[in-house]
């Protein structure tokens, strides 16, 4: 359960692109010859983010992880959380397809040296800015540490218009998708009630534990017929979990087997806004409900007027 403290600072920031640019200088990432090394927008005097984390995972592909980050971006957007949505499968994305945005440009740009992250958001939708990444740029499947680490720092120079950053990686269990994992306040592993996915959900889980999360991962089920095979899925891991891992892990929800979702995606619109009463897109508001709270515990129907953030 996760609810919010006041923020400092007075009203919410202008959308994204030139006007948060205009605010502070832009950093970029630039060849460096000696003796410049310490200078001031050198990325080793960047800080990482301190903005909570919510890092979107999965075992194989096809689970829907895609949809959850668009989507739930979405969800908690409407309900006044300032949520940072990023594309953290830097060489084939598709956030930018779910929610019918075209950048111009994006992260191969800032990795490049030839934009600063400012210069490559894009609005994904109210309360919601995207971070794109690439498709189709093999260079990017697998960044060296140096360049993921800069990423990293980049994505925190941003942390003070935001509420919330939630990052879509990449599935499977690649150098680039466990780093964001260990990185981030809270892992989301998805699943269907498939095998193939179940075995390679907790295959993730396995190689994530010994490593350093933050906290446990938290499950999600996508695909179920019924609330009640989506629980019997997320409690066969759970039992795997703390049997063989000594590791106890909660359940975030469940999001049913849905025709409006595919629907929703060949008319590069998010199911939310595309088919609004859809049983997956009830599913995707519960789930902002359940992360976005007033503190006394009632949902948020309004945009709040204070900006507030996320906490533990």
């Amino acid at each position: 359960m996760v609810s919010r403290r006041k923020r400092t600072g007075g009203a919410a920031p202008p959308p994204a692109g030139d006007a948060r640019a205009a605010e502070r200088p832009a950093l970029r990432l630039v060849p460096t010859t000696a003796g410049e090394d310490r200078a001031e927008d050198h990325p080793s005097r960047w800080a990482r983010p301190n903005l909570r984390s919510v890092v979107i995972a999965s075992g194989k592909g096809g689970v829907g992880k895609s949809h959850l980050a668009a989507n739930l971006a979405l969800a908690l957007g409407a309900r006044g959380a300032r949520v940072l949505l990023v594309d953290g499968d830097l060489s084939q994305a598709n956030l930018d397809l779910l929610l019918g945005v075209h950048p111009r440009f994006d992260l191969q740009h800032v990795l490049r040296g030839e934009k600063s992250i400012e210069e490559v958001l894009v609005p994904g939708g109210r309360n919601v800015t995207l971070v794109p990444a690439a498709s189709g740029v093999p260079e990017l499947a697998d960044l060296d540490d140096y360049r993921r680490e800069v990423l990293l720092r980049a994505l925190g120079q941003l942390e003070a218009d935001y509420d919330l950053m939630l990052i879509d990686t990449a599935s499977g269990v690649s150098r680039q998708a466990t780093s964001f994992c260990l990185a981030a306040d809270d892992v989301v592993v998805m699943t269907t009630p498939e095998m193939p996915a179940f075995s390679d959900a907790y295959g993730l889980i396995k190689l994530l534990q010994p490593q350093g999360l933050a906290r446990a991962p938290h499950l999600m089920v996508s695909m179920a017929a019924s609330e009640e095979e989506a629980e019997e899925t997320a409690h066969r891991i759970r039992l795997v979990a703390r049997r063989f891992l000594r590791l106890e892990i909660d359940s975030w929800g469940w999001i049913p087997y849905d025709p409006a979702l595919p629907r929703a995606l060949r008319r590069q619109e998010p199911v939310l806004t595309a088919f609004p009463q859809s049983p997956s897109a009830a599913a995707y508001r519960a789930l902002a409900e359940r992360l976005w709270e007033t503190p006394g515990g009632e949902p948020e129907r309004t945009m709040p007027t204070t900006p507030e953030r996320l906490q533990a």
